[in-house]
C-alpha cells in the first residue's frame, strides 16, 4: 500500500510504500532529502513527525536521537516506514533549490589500483552540465543493484568525477575494477547527486576534518571546494588508517593542502610498525589531544560508524556545538 508523504515547510509531496523507508521512497522519486549514511548513524535525515504514524525499520536503530528529541516527535526518515498518510517538518530541506537527482552514463577513465583501494575517474556527458555539492555521493548502478560511492573531486571539475573504491570480495562492483573486467573506456550508469554531508559555506569557523579509509573521498572534495573558493578558514585534516599502506592518496592530499593558507595535516595509524614516527591511535583521540577545547570549531567526520559515534560524543563534551558536527558513516557492503 502507498501512503502520501508531505514535507514541510517546502510542501514537497510524494508517495511511500509501507515496506520502504520514507527516505528511500524520496530518493527513488528523485527527491534529495537531507541524508548521508542511510543507516541511522549520522542523524542528517531527522525530521519532526507532525501527523500520521510510522514504523521503525527493523534493520536500523535511531540511537542517534536523544530521549528529548524522541519525546518531541523527531524521527529518522532512513529508519521510518509510513503506516498512514504522513506529514513531517524538515526545515533543512531546500525544496526546489536542491540539486535534481539525475541518472546518466559515464565513461571510465583511469583506474589506479593502490593496494585495496581503486582511485577511478569517470567522464560525464558535456551537456547538460552535472552539478553537485562537495561531500555528496553517487549511486553506481549495476544489473544486480546499486552501490554508493562518494565523489572525491571538485564541484568545479567540469565533467569528470573521481571515486575511491575499496575492494570487497564478492561485491557487485569493486571486483570488476580490480580484476580488470571493467577498464578504461567502459560505460557505467550513475545516479545522483545524493546526500547532505556538505560544507557549511556561510561559516568562517575553523575546521576539523576527520576521515578513515575511503571516507577520505568526500573530505577531499570539501578540501577542493575550500581551495577553489580561496578560503582562508583554518583547516586541520586527520586521516586514519591501520598501516602506512592505507595512506593511499598522500601526494594528491599534499598538493591540495598546499593551496590552502592555513591548513594542517596529521596522518594517524592505529596499527603502526616500529618505523612509524607519526601519530598513533585513533583520529578522534589525536584531534582532542591537539584541540582540547572545541567550542569555536566545526567538525566533519567520514568513515566508520564507530569512529563517528565516539567523535561526536567526545567532541560535544569538549565544547563543540551539536549542530557543528557533520558526518557521513561508511558501512561495509558487497
Amino acid at each position: 500500500m502507498q501512503h502520501p508523504i508531505n514535507v514541510s515547510p517546502s510542501q514537497t509531496a510524494f508517495d511511500a510504500a509501507e515496506d520502504e523507508t520514507i527516505l528511500a521512497a524520496a530518493i527513488r522519486q528523485g527527491i534529495n532529502l537531507p541524508h548521508s549514511c542511510q543507516s541511522g548513524v549520522c542523524g542528517s535525515c531527522a525530521a519532526r513527525l507532525l501527523s500520521g504514524s510510522v514504523r521503525k525499520s527493523a534493520e536500523y536503530d535511531d540511537y542517534v536521537l536523544t530521549e528529548e528529541e524522541l519525546a518531541s516527535g523527531m524521527i529518522l526518515l532512513c529508519c521510518s516506514q509510513a503506516q498512514s498518510a504522513v506529514e513531517v517538518d524538515m526545515p533543512s530541506y531546500a525544496g526546489t533549490k536542491a540539486i535534481d537527482i539525475r541518472t546518466l552514463p559515464a565513461r571510465i577513465g583511469k583506474v589506479d589500483i593502490r593496494g585495496d583501494v581503486a582511485v577511478m575517474s569517470v567522464a560525464l556527458p558535456k551537456a547538460p552540465p552535472f552539478c553537485f555539492y562537495a561531500g555528496q555521493y553517487m549511486e553506481i548502478l549495476t544489473k544486480d543493484g546499486g552501490r554508493y560511492y562518494s565523489i572525491a573531486s571538485s564541484p568545479d571539475s567540469k565533467g569528470t568525477l573521481e571515486f575511491h573504491i575499496r575492494h570487497q570480495a564478492g561485491g557487485m562492483f569493486s571486483p570488476q575494477l580490480f580484476s580488470g573486467s571493467l577498464k578504461s573506456g567502459s560505460i557505467i550508469r550513475l545516479r545522483g547527486p545524493l546526500g547532505s554531508f556538505t560544507l557549511n559555506e556561510e561559516s568562517n569557523a575553523p575546521l576539523l576534518l576527520l576521515a578513515t579509509g575511503t571516507g577520505l573521498a568526500p573530505v577531499k572534495s570539501i578540501l577542493h571546494r575550500l581551495a577553489d573558493t580561496a578560503s582562508t578558514r583554518p583547516v586541520h585534516l586527520y586521516f586514519g588508517a591501520r598501516g602506512r599502506d592505507g595512506l593511499y592518496d598522500e601526494s594528491a592530499l599534499q598538493e591540495l593542502l598546499a593551496r590552502l593558507p592555513a591548513a594542517s595535516y596529521t596522518p594517524v595509524l592505529s596499527r603502526a610498525d616500529s618505523q612509524w614516527q607519526g601519530a598513533q591511535g585513533y583520529i578522534q583521540e589525536q584531534a582532542l589531544r591537539d584541540y582540547p577545547e572545541l567550542s569555536a570549531f566545526e567538525a566533519y567526520a567520514c568513515g566508520s560508524p564507530a569512529m563517528i559515534r565516539e567523535a561526536k560524543q567526545r567532541f560535544i563534551a569538549a565544547g563543540l556545538a551539536d549542530k557543528a558536527f557533520y558526518s557521513d558513516a561508511f558501512t561495509a557492503h558487497v
